[in-house]
């Protein structure tokens, strides 16, 4: 079970919320343990983290004499880019991270090229009668046939419920 904490103004009441997550479930509070504004029918909102973007991580690009939106840039805010790279090394934890079944453990295949995606395998394209695994990661698109992983004794190859490609190997901790 994983808890995140983060603090912000209200954008309502500017009262001093906090926003307590369990498990991807969350809400923001105040300090008397409120999920709403002292008016008792609004809910508490937060201010935007990043003024720039409005923490959507992009920037509308908008046409000089019409103002009409034609494209959307990063947004380049040190603090908005350093708070993307924190959302990203959360996600990447919990991509890699390893889960036991029974008397196997299950750790997850990593990219080679990208290091942060997995591998799922391509429907109905198959290499030397093994099928072909695709990195998961958006714009990445690295293949890789079984052979290009390297196994050690007692390690196999498998696909889990999730689509993605695992190492298998017995394992030797706990019993939980």
């Amino acid at each position: 079970m994983s808890t995140t904490t983060e603090t912000r103004a209200c954008l309502h009441c500017a009262c001093t919320i906090e926003y307590t997550e369990a498990d991807g479930q969350g809400a923001w509070y105040d300090a008397s343990n409120q999920a709403g504004c002292p008016d008792g029918e609004t809910l508490h909102a937060p201010a935007p983290f990043c003024s720039w973007c409005d923490d959507t991580g992009l920037i509308e690009i908008r046409h000089e004499s019409t103002d009409g939106l034609i494209g959307h840039r990063p947004c380049d805010n040190p603090a908005c880019v350093a708070r993307s790279e924190e959302r990203a090394a959360r996600a990447a934890e919990r991509h890699t991270g390893e889960m036991v079944i029974g008397d196997e453990e299950f750790g997850p295949q990593v990219c080679a090229e990208c290091g942060f995606g997995g591998y799922t395998p391509v429907p109905g394209l198959f290499s030397h009668g093994q099928p072909v695994y695709v990195c998961t990661a958006r714009g990445c698109g690295y293949k890789a046939g079984r052979g290009a992983f390297t196994l050690e004794d007692g390690e196999r190859l498998a696909v889990h419920d999730d689509g993605r490609l695992y190492v298998v190997r017995p394992y030797d901790g706990p019993p939980f």
